[in-house]
């Protein structure tokens, strides 16, 4: 059966001495491994159409479970990512986050998306990386059904409004504690109005609207400390390139 399926190209890994296996972010099939054969001599675009952050159509013959590739329409390669040493270790993060959360034949149209559009984004020299980091990861935890409630406390159920700061932020928990309820809790992270502001607008905004903003360093640094706790405590996975980033910017 040939298959026609838009796609991103979230892995790549060379098989002998001319052959790749590309792992596909779908559009209609969720994450999919793909052998290329001959993709580093073929004279049909294979080389360059399956490097990683590729995004295009991909033609595919299935055969019960496998897939092969038979051609390629590139539709954006995402550049100025690879010339610069920063954005491609941002964007190599969001793909081995894809990688992680995505499964086999489950279609995540709104998560392909937010990636699109983040890695757009990673492709512009004006870009805050780190803010971009928060954004992708928050909006994507969202979609993954991981959403943090931010409106009420998660224990008694009462209204914060924006005078009870500082709010009190609980991954344990899925989102905000008040005063009262927080000696039930461990690990909690003090954060300020601005910044619960600013985590509403990131999960609620429609997504192309997502990375016009900037922050100041508090609220960048409150981001920081929530995604750092919240990410591990719902997605048991330790990612390569954070090391590398951190190296980076170290």
């Amino acid at each position: 059966m040939i298959v026609r399926t838009k796609a991103l190209v979230i892995k790549e890994h060379i098989f002998g001495e001319s052959d790749k296996y590309i792992t596909l972010f779908t559009k209609e099939l969720g994450k999919v491994q793909v052998l290329a054969p001959k993709a580093k001599k073929s004279d049909k675009g294979f080389a360059s159409g399956t490097q990683l952050f590729v995004y295009g159509e991909f033609m595919l013959s299935s055969h019960k479970d496998t897939y092969r590739l038979i051609g390629i329409d590139v539709i954006e390669m995402f550049h100025n990512i690879r010339n610069d040493l920063v954005a491609l270790s941002y964007a190599s993060y969001v793909a081995e986050f894809i990688q992680s959360v995505t499964e086999p034949n489950l279609p995540q149209i709104e998560l392909m998306h937010l990636t699109l559009h983040t890695l757009k984004v990673l492709s512009s020299p004006k870009c805050c990386y780190k803010l971009c980091r928060r954004i992708f990861e928050l909006r994507a935890l969202g979609i993954l059904g991981f959403m943090p409630q931010l409106l009420a406390c998660v224990e008694c159920g009462e209204v914060l409004e924006e005078e009870r700061e500082p709010y009190y932020f609980s991954s344990e928990a899925g989102g905000l504690i008040c005063p009262s309820c927080r000696s039930f809790y461990q690990e909690l992270i003090e954060i300020h109005y601005n910044t619960l502001y600013t985590m509403k607008y990131i999960l609620s905004v429609e997504v192309k609207k997502l990375y016009h903003f900037t922050v100041d360093q508090i609220i960048q640094k409150e981001l920081d400390e929530v995604c750092d706790q919240y990410i591990p405590y719902y997605i048991d996975k330790h990612f390569k390139t954070i090391d590398f980033i951190q190296r980076i910017e170290e």
